[in-house]
């Protein structure tokens, strides 16, 4: 084939092909906001569904608590937000429903899920619909009734900050952890009450996702994690109340950086009927 031909098509193809890429990045940016759209209006639904809008979100003072430890500092007053929060409404949706978490300091307010891994709810919503934002969701190997000593939660790490995205303004700015400390997590009956006492940037493969039974375990893992936090934090780990780890990635896609927020019980209050 002579140059000058093959010049003239490579004239034309390169165009022609820059054109296809251009068309191809196009769509996937479209699917995903459309995507992105559906897993919103579908949790703004469930939260609706839940009565969680119809509450004014006001701190009702603990008068009838059951506590998980003995005593509690004197100059913490727990509280917990009512949220009118109707579980078998929602379970009757899902049967993976395991309860529903709130961190009011950073906005986070979704129903967690637990699959029968850790992949199927990375891209599928609360009714089972493929979305890129996913589900907030439970270790697949965790106990659901959340009596484990160390239970992972996961969500991705959307650019507009839903689902964990807001998470990262944590280590941009700890003053919003120092304002506010604690989450909450509703199950059928009661609701339990966790204070922040670490987070960090970590690795997905790193030995901070390790599930441990022993009090020795435990004492290092939390003795390390006290040491490691991005805001120092006074909590007593002491009593060794349960944990809660929140977790997500931190950087571009396909990063294997993740941030981790712990959490440990203070409380369990008992839902009204």
């Amino acid at each position: 084939m002579k140059k000058n031909t093959i010049m003239k098509i490579l004239r034309w193809f390169v165009p022609i092909l820059l054109v296809c890429i251009i068309v191809g990045s196009g769509y996937q940016l479209i699917n995903k906001y459309l995507s992105d759209q559906k897993a919103a209006r579908e949790y703004q639904e469930l939260r609706e569904l839940a009565a969680l809008e119809d509450s004014n979100n006001e701190l009702e003072n603990n008068t009838s608590s059951t506590e998980i430890e003995e005593e509690v500092s004197e100059d913490i007053e727990l509280n917990y937000p009512d949220l009118g929060f109707d579980f078998q409404k929602i379970a009757k949706l899902n049967e993976d429903f395991v309860g529903w978490l709130y961190y009011p300091g950073l906005e986070i307010s979704y129903p967690v899920l637990q699959g029968e891994d850790n992949n199927y709810y990375l891209d599928h919503s609360f009714k089972k619909q493929e979305v890129s934002a996913g589900c907030i969701f439970m270790d697949y190997g965790a106990s659901s009734d959340w009596s484990d000593r160390n239970t992972f939660v996961f969500g991705h790490s959307m650019r507009d900050g839903s689902m964990f995205g807001s998470l990262r303004e944590l280590i941009k700015d700890p003053d919003i952890f120092i304002e506010n400390p604690y989450f909450y997590i509703y199950t059928e009956k009661n609701v339990s009450i966790y204070e922040i006492f670490s987070y960090y940037e970590t690795q997905s493969d790193s030995d901070r996702y390790m599930i441990f039974t022993k009090d020795e375990t435990y004492d290092t893992y939390v003795d390390w994690a006290l040491e490691n936090s991005v805001a120092e934090t006074q909590r007593d780990m002491s009593k060794r109340g349960n944990i809660v780890s929140l977790s997500t990635c931190y950087g571009t896609a396909g990063t294997t950086n993740r941030i981790l927020v712990h959490g440990a019980l203070n409380s369990v209050e008992e839902l009204e009927e």
